[in-house]
């Protein structure tokens, strides 16, 4: 079953509540940080993401580690005008997502009880926050003439994407991406 989040209005977070740090099955001694935790990481992590290095002179969506720990990852991404990427998932990791620059549209899939999915698209401002599920399953477009950045932190590690399109009604996967450390591995 997939989840979207919901909308809090306006500029402030989009998401679920508190939950306590969840322990990860493969390594029980390490606390994997919750939902407030991946937004509170994300959101100090906004406050200097616009000035990345690597995010001058934008061409195409572009990323890099800004932080890595045994139980969490967090990303930068540049998104030139028209920067997109399409519907997919973060394999088991959870995550949360600031937008530190610009706008984005972010579009939401919902599965329904019948197995058909229905989208919801969402405009998401400069300060704009919301954590995700695992498994949550969403595209990320930007569609305004002006670059836009964004802090998106997963927990466990982000290690897989899967990507999908929707064929009558149904979300269908089109395969998977494995990553180590934001790269891809074969």
């Amino acid at each position: 079953m997939f989840t979207v989040a919901t909308e809090c209005g306006g500029r402030s977070r989009i998401g679920g509540g508190h939950r306590r740090a969840a322990r990860r099955p493969e390594q029980p001694g390490l606390p994997v940080p919750g939902p407030e935790e991946l937004l509170a990481i994300a959101e100090g992590m906004a406050l200097n993401a616009r000035r990345w290095p690597g995010l001058v002179d934008l061409s195409t969506r572009s990323w890099e580690i800004l932080a890595s720990s045994e139980t969490f990852e967090a990303w930068v991404i540049g998104w030139p005008p028209g920067g997109a990427i399409e519907l997919h998932d973060h394999g088991d990791s959870a995550g949360a997502v600031v937008v530190a620059g610009g706008e984005l549209v972010e579009t939401l899939v919902a599965e329904q009880t019948d197995g058909s999915v229905t989208t919801t698209s969402r405009t998401m401002e400069e300060g704009t926050s919301w954590t995700m599920s695992r498994r949550y399953v969403h595209d990320v477009v930007n569609l305004s003439s002006a670059a836009a950045v964004s802090v998106h932190v997963y927990a466990p590690r982000l290690t897989s994407m899967t990507h999908y399109r929707i064929d009558g009604g149904l979300l269908v996967a089109e395969g998977s991406v494995h990553y180590r450390l934001g790269h891809v591995v074969p």
